[in-house]
């Protein structure tokens, strides 16, 4: 019995997923995710308390997976070579978003907007996530004297490559014919994502490290 009820309420957060992708949150109704996912109202209401707690949840639980990732690469820090750490959390990263993708679409679409439930998000989830980079990033410049780009720097460009095939799925696939399930595109990304890693903690001298910005 509990098995069933968990199986319905995964079927309605994986219609949900989809819905809220193809269609956008304020384009899928209550009555559009019941009916793709063959289940009544009540049952999303008595599980979610509404399509709004059912983004949320669906958000939430994203992040838990996330931050699980961030957190055990961080423990590591005192064992293993802190550029190492930094490549191999990336990567994983890029992996979890993109096992993810619908996920990952549906949180950075919601982060552009300015709500309660975005700011809270900002305190509990992205504060953890700027520390545990910026530990990380600080052991990395500690060992290597020549990385001198201010942290601020380095994460506005991190997020920038992590973030964007899930920020314009739509302009990757119109404009780039690049679908987000492209297995091979994927695996190259996540390769020259890494080349950039290795070019801005090895060169000799930072381009912008004149650059006054607070780390």
């Amino acid at each position: 019995m509990e098995q069933d009820k968990l199986a319905t309420k995964r079927k309605v957060i994986e219609t949900a997923l989809t819905l809220f992708k193809v269609n956008g949150y304020h384009g899928t109704s209550v009555r559009d995710i019941s009916k793709n996912a063959n289940v009544n109202i009540a049952t999303i209401s008595y599980y979610f308390k509404g399509k709004q707690g059912l983004l949320e949840h669906i958000i939430v639980e994203f992040l838990e997976g996330y931050v699980k990732i961030l957190d055990q690469h961080c423990l590591l820090l005192y064992d293993k070579n802190a550029k190492k750490i930094l490549k191999d959390l990336v990567e994983d990263v890029l992996n979890y978003y993109y096992i993810k993708k619908e996920s990952t679409s549906i949180f950075y679409r919601e982060l552009t907007l300015d709500s309660v439930f975005i700011r809270e998000i900002m305190i509990t989830y992205l504060t953890r996530e700027r520390y545990i980079f910026s530990q990380i990033y600080d052991a990395i410049r500690y060992s290597n004297s020549k990385v001198t780009m201010p942290f601020s720097v380095f994460f506005v460009q991190l997020k920038s490559f992590l973030s964007t095939p899930y920020l314009f799925p739509g302009y990757l696939n119109e404009v780039l014919y690049i679908q987000q399930n492209d297995l091979y595109f994927f695996e190259r990304y996540k390769e020259y994502v890494e080349k950039w890693i290795e070019s801005l903690l090895d060169t000799d001298e930072n381009i912008i490290s004149h650059v006054e910005l607070s780390s």
